[in-house]
């Protein structure tokens, strides 16, 4: 059976999966807790955003160039088994499989159901079915084509970009708050300390968290040392515009003291200033978030191991291609049902 993957993949699709596999829930809950973290300094909380996201950019162009110098099927993988060896490489993919990959997916499908909750009645064992459907779609979704799921990661990342760029700014139009007033207001100090803007990294860290993921997929896009690059840059530097825009948004409606108490910021947000119904928007729009971000995962994870297979370092048949379908269907398989 082929072990080669089809290059079907272009720039808009790789832009639209480094956007959608990053934006999950992080953006709509990350934001407080930073703003806790700053003193409710806007302006360094603000930075804390900006800094992270030059630093992911960072990590995109070194990213870039590797994928441009060997695009092939395992991305990061196979940056560590060319640089460091074949055991890094071994240990990292196991890992993935069985806790930072898996756990990611498993994790955006609980959040799914939880968010679901929001919107109808859901009891907790509909919850834990619901959490595995979507897994389970995901999975078929994957399974059936390269083409099909990049189609709707493209149109399921295009929709929450779109909502989540314009709940932004009509809540900086309707806003009845300023981040220079608020940050006035809120930061008597002159400066917040650098082991508070430290800590406040690690959740904004973990919200641009997934630009990587992208690497898997190298293998399968068209011209890659002229596309590839161009779309993990492109796609890592649009997020920080994304998440920017939305923290001046979350402020602008909320202030900053109202912002860091607010445990579900993005919600409480629109409902001021469009009523509590409004909320269950920002639940649908988190709702297609996850689930964009869970089959953004699904589309690039499994070929990691795939390409650890094909190398005779993990179990074989996940190296095949479906004769039909042209994908890692085995590997897509196994990567979700564990």
């Amino acid at each position: 059976m082929s072990q080669t993957l089809r290059r079907t993949l272009g720039l808009t699709d790789l832009m639209l999966i480094v956007i959608g596999t990053v934006i999950g829930s992080g953006i709509f809950i990350v934001p407080a807790t930073t703003l806790q973290q700053t003193g409710n300094d806007v302006s360094v909380a603000l930075l804390v955003w900006v800094v992270a996201g030059v630093l992911s950019v960072l990590g995109a162009l070194t990213y870039g160039e590797m994928g441009a110098a060997n695009p092939d099927a395992g991305g990061l993988y196979v940056y560590i088994r060319d640089a460091f060896g074949e055991l890094p490489a071994f240990l990292y993919g196991w890992t993935a499989l069985l806790v930072i990959s898996s756990g990611s997916v498993a994790t955006l499908a609980v959040a799914f159901s939880a968010y679901l909750g929001q919107i109808i009645p859901v009891s907790p064992l509909a919850a834990k079915i619901v959490s595995v459907a979507t897994i389970g779609v995901v999975m078929l979704l994957n399974v059936r084509g390269t083409r099909e799921s990049a189609n709707v990661q493209n149109a399921t990342t295009g929709l929450k970009t779109i909502a989540l760029v314009g709940i932004s700014i009509v809540l900086i139009i309707m806003g009845r708050h300023t981040p220079h007033a608020a940050a006035v207001a809120a930061a008597p100090h002159a400066a917040t300390s650098l082991s508070m803007f430290a800590t406040a990294m690690i959740g904004v860290l973990w919200a641009y968290e997934g630009w990587q993921y992208a690497t898997f997929a190298a293998g399968e896009v068209r011209d890659p040392q002229r596309t590839f690059p161009r779309g993990i840059i492109i796609g890592t530097a649009s997020i920080v515009g994304i998440y920017v825009l939305a923290n001046v948004g979350y402020i602008a409606a909320l202030g900053a003291a109202g912002a860091a108490r607010s445990p579900r910021i993005a919600a409480d947000a629109v409902g001021a200033l469009l009523g509590p119904v409004a909320g269950k928007l920002i639940a649908a729009v988190i709702l297609v978030s996850i689930f964009s971000a869970a089959n953004g995962l699904t589309l690039t994870a499994p070929r990691l191991y795939f390409a650890m297979s094909r190398d005779g370092v993990f179990f074989r048949r996940l190296a095949e291609v479906h004769p039909r379908f042209g994908t890692p269907a085995i590997a897509v398989l196994a990567s979700s049902l564990w």
